[in-house]
């Protein structure tokens, strides 16, 4: 367990640089790194995408949190926007998450790299978002939170990269959409971990420091550390050509997706 607890404070050193030169969660990368770690403590072949998507939901709890909490205090958080979308989000993550932690880890595992290779292929095009004029209805809310709380449910994200252009496309300026994305990811990645936690509490074969399908040391010693990296992240962002960074990370993005398809 320490040796996986002291691997994971470098993965969340890694996660909070990424997040704060990027501006991404940190699941893409978390998700693998964990279903390589997690048979080290224990983990049964079959539960590692589970326990690895519940844990990273985790860490997002309490990342997201904290980039929520900042948000709300500059007033970036619009309250209208997540009226009845971050509950149908919610409701959808609990639901599909539920049943992802079912599903053989081969699906799960491809499912997963698919949703990578689209997230990577969007980072790499980096189509500069201007705020549209489409409706934001009571049924766009659902529908469209439906659809992101399923989606982030396989990748184990707060759903930043889909809420952000959805909420833009529908007239939310940029800093608006980032931050009512930043407080409905952190919902989204509560109810998400708490649906793996459920779907696992009577699972005999989780390690100790489990709770249900989420590993205890692993979110611990991601957060501890991720927490205080990112603004290394964002002083990179201005020293650094972060549009060329951010192609080159796509393109690991896409090798660590083609591994998990062809593995």
């Amino acid at each position: 367990m320490m040796t996986v607890f002291l691997i994971c404070l470098l993965v969340g050193c890694v996660v909070g640089v990424l997040a704060g030169l990027f501006g991404i969660g940190g699941g893409l990368v978390i998700v693998p790194v964990l279903v390589y770690l997690l048979p080290m403590v224990g983990v049964p072949d079959h539960l590692l995408m589970s326990v690895a998507l519940g844990s990273s939901f985790a860490t997002i709890i309490i990342t997201g949190g904290a980039s929520a909490y900042n948000h709300y205090k500059v007033g970036n958080v619009d309250w209208s926007a997540l009226r009845l979308f971050a509950p149908a989000s919610m409701m959808a993550t609990y639901i599909a998450s539920f049943f992802v932690s079912y599903l053989p880890k081969e699906i799960a595992s491809r499912i997963f790299a698919v949703m990578v290779v689209y997230l990577a292929i969007k980072m790499m095009l980096s189509v500069k978002m201007i705020a549209g004029n489409k409706p934001f209805t009571d049924k766009s809310a659902l529908v469209g939170g439906s659809l992101i709380g399923i989606a982030s449910s396989f990748a184990g994200i707060g759903g930043g990269s889909f809420i952000v252009p959805f909420l833009n496309a529908r007239g939310y300026e940029m800093k608006k959409a980032i931050g009512s994305s930043s407080f409905c990811g952190m919902l989204l990645a509560f109810s998400g971990s708490l649906s793996y936690m459920v779907s696992g509490w009577d699972n005999t074969e989780m390690p100790d420091w489990s709770l249900g399908s989420v590993y205890l040391p692993a979110v611990l010693g991601i957060t501890l550390t991720s927490a205080f990296t990112t603004k290394f992240g964002v002083m990179l962002a201005s020293q650094l050509p972060v549009a060329k960074l951010k192609k080159a990370f796509a393109i690991f993005l896409l090798m660590i997706a083609c591994k998990m398809i062809l593995s």
